[in-house]
């Protein structure tokens, strides 16, 4: 009788570990508002990588809900959501803010340490790109950022992580839709990364007890039906106490190939590159940042209207165990090329995470 009641309760446990997690809702919700703009000419305003070109008044940044959950063995999730354009150059190729499926995840642990993720996720490749709309300190990436690393797409990735170490490699469709690949090509990456410390290495709000250290290198190649594209980089971040610290290289080299059947994106091979450094440190339930970045979108010429760097600085508040987050900020632009213009501007933010 005792070896029955045993057997039953071995069984239950059993079933209870393989149960799927129990699913927690998301809300993300971010709102700016430009405070002061000095591009505000309804004619001549310039169109630069980094600047959304916002008049004053407000605008939904951000906004996302959905549900996910994770045990052992067993992770998923699923969001959807709209953002507003990263700028006036990602706006004329078409970006927008209607409402679609942002995260689309599942994922199996068959042995400690080692995940297997299907679904629309991150492409593992940087870590400012990697890290959570919601924990970044300036409430949004860096310019060298945006345009040199592959943000989402449809694929699968294996994650394994032993001691110190984190290897992640992903194959995707490279830009196809979520119901197939509209292309012959694939979009293929793998980032190494090795972690000394407790701290967290994907945020850099809060202090940490002991110096933590992240380092990490990624690369990526997207064979498409036009043009051929790779890219590298290496990232930084230094955790101790209060002070946070980050850094990033990357570059991105696009060719369009011979046998052309569509409009390529470029036509010859243009090398990109950039690189972005941010210092930050917390006191109590403040967060003063300052980010600098520059991106250069042709190496080849000596002079070109599409290089900016940019200095943003400002503040951010957290409350209610960081599902509150208000900030400040003032971004100044200064164009690499022959034509100045005044586009600096200021912006705030209040942010809200379940």
């Amino acid at each position: 009788m005792s070896s029955f009641i045993i057997g039953i309760l071995f069984a239950t446990s059993s079933a209870h570990a393989a149960a799927p997690p129990e699913p927690t809702p998301t809300v993300f919700v971010q709102t700016w508002v430009t405070l002061m703009d000095q591009d505000q000419s309804q004619v001549a305003d310039p169109g630069g990588y980094g600047d959304p070109e916002d008049d004053p008044g407000f605008k939904l940044r951000r906004v996302r809900l959905g549900f996910m959950g994770e045990n052992d063995t067993m992770r998923y999730g699923f969001t959807v959501g709209a953002a507003a354009p990263y700028d006036v150059v990602e706006e004329a190729q078409g970006a927008n803010m209607e409402v679609g499926l942002v995260d689309t995840y599942g994922g199996y642990s068959p042995t400690k340490g080692l995940w297997l993720v299907g679904g629309r996720q991150k492409v593992p490749v940087s870590r400012e790109s990697l890290m959570s709309g919601s924990q970044l300190g300036l409430s949004d990436r860096s310019v060298s950022t945006q345009w040199l690393t592959p943000a989402r797409d449809l694929g699968a990735v294996v994650d394994y992580r032993w001691k110190f170490l984190r290897a992640r490699v992903g194959a995707f469709n490279g830009g196809g839709d979520l119901t197939g690949d509209d292309n012959d090509g694939k979009l293929v990456s793998g980032r190494l990364e090795a972690k000394f410390g407790s701290g967290a290495v994907y945020r850099t709000y809060g202090e940490v007890k002991k110096l933590t250290i992240g380092v990490g290198v990624g690369g990526w190649t997207n064979d498409e039906t036009s043009v051929s594209t790779n890219g590298l980089g290496a990232d930084v971040i230094v955790r101790m106490q209060g002070l946070a610290v980050m850094a990033e290289a990357r570059m991105r080299n696009t060719a369009p190939k011979e046998d052309l059947v569509e409009v390529p994106e470029v036509f010859s091979e243009t090398t990109r590159q950039g690189v972005m450094a941010q210092l930050g440190y917390t006191v109590k339930q403040f967060e003063p940042i300052v980010r600098y970045s520059v991106f250069d979108d042709d190496t080849s010429g000596d002079e070109d209207s599409g290089d900016v760097s940019e200095i943003v600085s400002g503040v951010t508040w957290h409350a209610s165990g960081d599902g509150l987050r208000a900030g400040v900020a003032y971004a100044m632009r200064s164009e690499q090329g022959p034509t100045k213009v005044e586009n600096d501007s200021v912006r705030a933010w209040l942010q809200f995470k379940l």
